[in-house]
């Protein structure tokens, strides 16, 4: 029987008694952080365990299957929790709501669509897991829809879309004047209000970036580490994960080998360490999700690395379990090129979006920094997405992994692991993947640990 990463003490792993006794000792919130950000992630603890009652634990993809329900935030600064339904709220969410702990407060706003109704018309967009593209009047090329979410408020659906100029193509900046601009959105508005059957928010989105270190990982291998891919490019690890049959993978973004089964570490200028191969039975290109089996007898952790991406000490955290995410909810991101960034706050759950590889993304969720912040950095893709737990932040909650890139920013002076090959290119947004998703898709448990 296979020894369970959950079950095992530190010791009983080859190779991660050393790592761990050479590491920091974890623990502690991010630096930086406040007084008052830690009592708004205590807060966040307690709400997202109500609205994990109100959702019967469901993950983001499967919300739409309760009745009426269109969506759940959480308000940390004020200890309240705003629902959206279509309709008579269920008499058990009436009980939850009216047995709330001491100093929280919510409210349910009505709503237009219910999530179900929102995803049946989002589902008119998508032709053979593919976004349809919208002819154009104004434009030598069609439209392309990058981007589909049912809105918060339930009201319709929110589309980003641009003009189509072939896989992995985008511009960097927009080519039409803002009167063209305008007419063209009104255009792809009409379409897909048409199309769909609801109202539609549209708006000018270019397609998301796959962006694709830590210093040199050695087994057994952690999130937030460095790879150097099969094609020269540089990704992240994700979570150390066990399959149903008992084998021991680290995770990173199917699309920075595109299939490719075999993936190596990086290791900067020097040597490059081999950390494991993939193959189709472990991945998932609509999850963006690639599981690398490491050499035979090598086991992957149950940590993520903490801190900056040059932190030669190791930092990393435990990996204790995973939640679900809800809009309001604030999250941390580990990349082996940018490092980790925190205070970071979901904008959107139920995100559909297609990648620089063309490939369809249907259950994402999105988030940002504070204006101006950097929510990950080019190289970070694959890398973790979670949030503090316990007391004192000494151990992590797996939240998701990052599959792609949103809205350039200023770098603010960030240096990144591979500049030696291209210089930082940092961004305020990011889309990532659930963790309740992939776990499910691939009836994968997650590594964890308590120290």
């Amino acid at each position: 029987m296979a020894t369970s990463l959950a079950d095992a003490s530190p010791s009983a792993i080859p190779g991660e008694a050393a790592k761990v006794a050479a590491n920091q000792t974890a623990g502690g919130p991010p630096p930086g952080t406040s007084l008052q950000d830690i009592q708004q992630l205590n807060n966040q603890r307690v709400l997202d365990k109500i609205a994990d009652q109100i959702t019967g634990g469901k993950g983001e993809a499967a919300l739409a299957q309760i009745p009426g329900f269109t969506d759940a935030e959480v308000i940390p600064a004020q200890m309240h929790i705003r629902l959206h339904w279509k309709g008579e709220v269920p008499a058990y969410v009436k009980r939850i709501l009216a047995s709330l702990p001491s100093g929280v407060t919510a409210e349910v706003l009505p709503a237009k669509y219910s999530k179900a109704e929102l995803h049946a018309a989002r589902d008119k967009l998508i032709s053979n897991r593919k976004l349809k593209n919208i002819a154009s009047n104004l434009t030598s090329v069609p439209s392309r829809i990058t981007s589909i979410a049912p809105a918060v408020d339930g009201s319709g659906l929110d589309i980003g879309y641009d003009e189509d100029r072939g896989v992995g193509q985008r511009d960097d900046h927009d080519r039409l004047t803002p009167t063209a601009r305008q007419d063209k959105t009104r255009e792809v508005k009409a379409a897909a209000d048409g199309e769909t059957g609801v109202e539609t928010h549209v708006r000018y989105k270019p397609l998301a970036i796959d962006a694709s270190t830590r210093q040199v990982d050695s087994a057994p291998w952690w999130g937030g580490a460095g790879l150097q891919t099969p094609g020269g490019t540089i990704c992240s690890t994700g979570f150390g994960v066990t399959t149903a049959d008992g084998r021991k993978l680290i995770t990173t973004a199917y699309h920075c080998g595109n299939g490719s089964f075999h993936t190596w570490g990086y290791g900067g200028n020097g040597p490059h360490n081999y950390v494991g191969s993939t193959s189709s039975a472990d991945q998932a290109s609509s999850n963006d999700v690639s599981g690398l089996s490491p050499a035979p007898g090598v086991l992957t952790g149950s940590h993520v690395y903490d801190g900056a991406w040059d932190d030669m000490n190791g930092y990393s955290k435990a990996v204790s379990g995973w939640e679900h995410n809800y809009r309001g909810d604030k999250v941390c991101t580990s990349g082996a090129n940018g490092g980790v960034h925190c205070g970071i706050t979901i904008a959107k759950v139920d995100t559909t979006v297609v990648g620089s590889n063309g490939i369809l993304r249907p259950d994402v969720d999105l988030a940002y920094a504070s204006t101006g912040g950097i929510a990950a950095v080019n190289g970070d893709s694959g890398g973790p997405v979670f949030s503090g737990t316990a007391s004192g932040y000494t151990t992590d909650a797996a939240r998701g992994t990052i599959t792609a890139l949103d809205t350039t920013t200023d770098c603010n002076g960030q240096s990144t692991a591979d500049s030696w090959q291209r210089t930082p290119w940092c961004f305020n947004g990011l889309y990532y993947v659930p963790i309740s998703v992939i776990l499910a898709d691939k009836s994968w448990t997650l590594n964890t640990s308590t120290s």
